[in-house]
């Protein structure tokens, strides 16, 4: 993954990619700890960027009493 802001299917790229390496028969155990150390961190910050999308879907449908907003769409034609 490059550096720059994070994308979460970038990171399920390099999490596959980190799988593929670690199920070859030939891997050195240095290097697939390494690879593993990586793809922890990998996890945790998917799981981050999941827990505050996740936040934020809550807020947004949350309406000003705490209650669910049901209000149909305004571009629905009734």
């Amino acid at each position: 993954m490059a550096k720059g802001k994070f994308s979460l299917e970038d990171a399920f790229r390099d999490l596959d990619d980190i799988i593929s390496a670690l199920e070859q028969p030939d891997i050195r155990l240095e290097d697939s700890m390494a690879l593993y150390k990586k793809g922890v961190k990998l996890l945790d910050k998917c799981r981050q960027t999941i827990d505050r999308t996740e936040k934020e879907i809550i807020i947004l449908q949350e309406g000003r009493d705490g209650q669910f907003d049901e209000r149909p769409d305004q571009t629905e034609s009734r």
